[in-house]
């Protein structure tokens, strides 16, 4: 830019390069003036593990939420404009931070700009919070990723899944990073969740706070409110009826910058967005829907219209002809706003799956479903997850409907029969040179030496078995060992051991038996260590970077049982062959009979294949098609859900799209569309406080729902117990009876085990072979009453200067100088979760440990289980608030 002065020559000088993504500017000539150099900002560098780790998870994470914001209509270049304004419900102190939902930029640079960067979203039912958090979420991940602003990495998760009781905040968030997200780089040979928690690289997104019961809601403000730290920052997000309630009853409640919440929605705003947003064509039809949004506005369809969610059941139930939007101003079918509401929700199945024929240039076009049976399908869904206490549709959890689990175990004697027919056609045909054992034998064989290599993997990675994940590709064994070696549950010494010292030793083994074939058991030993060793390995989670889906979940399972057939059995087989060989060689047979132990990989293949989550996910998915509760193919129907916007995907599960949905749906009595029955107020249950289980040290078991809450009487009326109160002290000492339950999980596995080795090795016609099926649990049944007559003497002890328990002939005592904080927690006994709520103390930093018998989560250790409710009798509880000084924490 060059300045002139009466014609003369330049007075001002200024070079200006705007707008550059050169990596060098040469100038030629000379240089008069300032050089102003303009170019955008450089992205973030990823020069150190850390910096490239977390580049890589907020790259997956843009395409998972970008995936997700175009199946919710979130693209839409001229969004319904939401009015955000500051909300007195949270006593926030900061900044008025407010604003309009299609401007989400600035509301984004009002986030970045608070003092902690804590941020309250609330609103009514269906008043568009996930969509502005989803919208924030991307805008957040787009400055850095294509601005190369320094922000850090939103991670939008659900609630549901933090059980804020028993594990600590961070532990939960670096735990669902490392779960999801399980191929990023590694940091110091560890994978960088921990590291980005810790260092506050990652801003928590929480979402569906208002569905979780309500001791749930509080434990996890509470737990907000103590361990985010004085740095840390949230969005959260929650309904403003229950968190108005949270705060007035709470003491722990989390202080955040400022709050937002959602004002209605103008009708004249709802008006001109449906202007915008329909088809040219139909002007005429939604006219006059139009006008009344514009001159009346307290009318049943505009105080309708007054959130977001109901604004896009209307675009969607009547964007296609011949719909006719100005139906609902007829006074006599729609008198209220919530006749309007429930009959928009009744559309918005049959407008998702409209019967239109398929584009003729698509290679996989979308199925046509017929929206009568598409609604009752996710009707039926929506009952299940209700049921289930859940919020999340996931696949594996079909099997608890009631169908799937009546049909468990005569599905599994019918297809253990069938395939012992076929193993004996099969061996029939192959023949046999006269062994001294059976193909029974071999067949029982090969079922009981599957159950052992299945044990080996259950216990190597615990209770992370139960839930499918995306498992390791079985190609690159290397890198299945080095996941399997960070997923184990055992120590890292034993870890070690076993993947480094495993091989030489399974190798020695083979070589011994070669060499000395008189030592017969060698070769067999070899194969069930081998074939524990490749099923740890093909159990390990897989090192992907993007987070998992539903899809690649179930191609996951359907992967690992064909691998479990080809490799697994084949191996057992090999083993049983060498020993067979080794057999021969010793007493002189003329020829190894190789249908031996073919008749063993049949009984080991029949073992993984029934005993797999994938066979009961078959079973769930047939039974309930036959009866025509779901479709056949079902993940394409959940599938097309997804893309039509009726639900969300994540972590490998559904979700409706809205809890209202979810509530209607599940209300309906039955599948026609267009009516006006059900309720759409019917609530759906709370999400289960903790998932079942049973205790392992004598504990009853009970499901912790409905009882979670439970008022007790005073610990002085019950019977046994004695409780001595005064004004320094509190003792209650007695006798205590405890139900063993903890024994009936192996029980219930050893059953299914012998079920499979009776039926698919032909003795299923026999009766001494049902004899264990009625013995064991009758035997299980003793143990409980066994465990009835023992009495356990326990004591507890509180001052004002120390609190003492004694369980059996176990004792601990905290000084309270010691302890920062005393709570009713769950109880975590020797590495495993209970049911059963105890006292528990967080001892301050450099105070004495007790034994690790006592130690629970995060801090915690153990003074007195209690009961499986989470409440403590009123006695005690005042016993603790007055003698703990100040650090009980109801």
């Amino acid at each position: 830019m060059v300045e002139f002065e009466d014609g003369h020559g330049p007075t001002n000088i200024r070079n200006v390069v705007t707008d550059s993504t050169v990596h060098y500017l040469v100038q030629i000539g000379v240089l008069n003036g300032e050089l102003h150099l303009t170019v955008p900002p450089r992205a973030v560098a990823a020069e150190t593990p850390l910096g490239l780790a977390e580049e890589r998870l907020a790259r997956s994470l843009l395409y998972q939420w970008r995936a997700e914001a175009d199946a919710w209509d979130m693209a839409d270049p001229e969004p319904l404009a939401v009015r955000w304004v500051h909300s007195r419900t949270a006593l926030a102190p900061g900044a008025e931070l407010g604003g309009r939902g299609d401007r989400v930029g600035t509301m984004a640079e009002a986030l970045l700009g608070l003092d902690h960067r804590r941020l309250l979203i609330l609103g009514g039912a269906g008043a568009g919070k996930t969509t502005l958090a989803v919208l924030l979420t991307l805008e957040l991940l787009a400055r850095r990723l294509t601005r190369g602003e320094d922000v850090p990495v939103p991670v939008m998760l659900s609630l549901e899944s933090w059980d804020a009781e028993r594990v600590n905040f961070h532990d939960w968030l670096a735990g669902r990073i490392t779960e999801e997200h399980p191929g990023l780089p590694r940091v110091d040979g560890l994978h960088p969740a921990r590291r980005l928690v810790s260092e506050r690289r990652l801003l928590p997104v929480l979402d569906s706070l208002d569905e979780l019961p309500e001791h749930r809601r509080t434990a996890v403000l509470g737990a907000l409110g103590r361990q985010l730290g004085q740095e840390g920052g949230v969005v959260l997000i929650c309904r403003t009826e229950p968190y108005r309630e949270l705060v007035a009853t709470q003491r722990d409640v989390l202080r955040v910058d400022s709050a937002i919440e959602a004002l209605p929605l103008a009708p004249g705003d709802v008006a001109s967005y449906l202007h915008r947003a329909r088809q040219p064509s139909r002007a005429a039809q939604w006219a006059p829907l139009l006008t009344e949004l514009r001159s009346a506005p307290d009318s049943p369809v505009s105080r309708a219209l007054s959130t977001p969610l109901m604004v896009w059941l209307l675009r969607r139930g009547y964007e296609r002809a011949p719909a006719d939007p100005g139906e609902l101003l007829d006074r006599q079918r729609f008198a209220t706003a919530w006749q309007v509401e429930q009959h928009l929700l009744d559309r918005i199945v049959p407008a998702s799956f409209p019967p239109l024929p398929p584009a003729p240039d698509r290679l996989h076009p979308p199925r046509r479903w017929e929206p009568d049976r598409a609604r009752a399908w996710l009707s039926f869904l929506a009952r299940l997850m209700n049921r289930q206490d859940t919020a999340e549709l996931a696949w594996w959890r079909l099997f608890g409907a009631p169908l799937p689990r009546a049909l468990a175990a005569p599905a599994l004697i019918v297809v253990g029969i069938a395939l012992s027919v076929l193993i004996d056609l099969g061996l029939g045909a192959v023949g046999g040179s006269g062994h001294p054992f059976g193909f029974g034998t071999a067949v029982g064989l090969g079922v009981a030496l599957a159950g052992l290599v299945r044990t080996a993997g259950q216990g190597w990675f615990g209770d992370e078995t139960s839930t499918p994940r995306r498992r390791v590709n079985p190609l690159r064994f290397a890198g299945a060992l080095r996941s399997a070696g960070r997923n184990g549950r055992l120590g890292r010494a034993w870890r070690l051991t076993v993947v480094i010292g495993g091989p030489p030793v399974i190798l020695a083994l083979v070589v011994l038996q070669l060499l000395a074939p008189a030592e017969e058991g060698l070769a067999l030993v070899a194969a069930v260590l081998l074939s524990a060793y490749l099923m740890v390995a093909l159990a390990a989670p897989s090192d992907t970077v993007d987070a998992a889906t539903p899809d690649s979940l179930l191609r996951s399972e359907r992967t690992s049982v064909l691998v479990t057939l080809l490799v697994l059995a084949p191996l057992l087989a090999a083993g049983i062959g060498l020993m067979d060989w080794s057999r021969a060689h010793l007493y002189r047979y003329h020829q190894v009979d190789w249908s031996y132990p073919l008749a063993t990989w049949c009984g080991a293949g029949a073992t993984f294949l029934l005993l797999s989550p994938w066979s009961r996910w078959l079973l769930a998915r047939c039974s309930l098609a036959l009866v025509g509760r779901l479709p056949w193919p079902l993940m394409t129907f959940l599938r097309d859900a997804h893309r039509a916007g009726l639900l969300q995907r994540t972590a490998g599960t559904y979700r409706f799209r809205n809890l209202r949905l979810q509530q209607h749906l599940a209300a309906k009595a039955g599948p026609r569309s267009g009516g006006q029955g059900g309720s759409g107020t019917a609530g759906v249950p709370a999400p289960r406080a903790t998932p079942d289980g049973a205790t392992t040290d004598g504990a009853t078991t009970v499901a912790a729902g409905p009882l979670a809450d439970l008022a007790l009487p005073p610990a002085s009326t019950w019977r046994g117990l004695t409780v001595r109160r005064d004004p320094d002290s509190y003792l209650l000492t007695g006798r205590v009876r405890a139900v063993m339950l903890a024994h009936w999980g192996p029980l219930g596995a050893l059953l299914g085990l012998h079920l499979v080795r009776i039926t698919v090795s032909g003795t299923w016609d026999r009766l001494d072979s049902w004899k264990p099926i009625v013995g064991v649990p009758v035997l299980g049944l003793l143990v409980m009453l066994i465990s009835l007559l023992r009495r356990r003497h326990i004591e507890l002890h509180i001052t004002d200067t120390f609190i003492a328990a004694r369980t059996g002939r176990h004792r601990c005592r905290y000084e309270w100088r010691d302890v920062d904080e005393v709570a009713v927690r769950r109880v975590h006994l020797r590495g495993r979760d209970t049911p059963v709520h105890g006292i528990h103390v967080r001892p301050r930093t450099g105070a004495p440990l007790p034994p690790a018998r006592w130690r629970g989560r995060d801090g915690w250790y153990l003074v007195q289980p209690m009961n499986v409710v989470r409440t403590l009798p009123p006695d005690l509880t005042e016993a603790l608030a007055e003698l703990s000084g100040g650090r009980w924490r109801p």
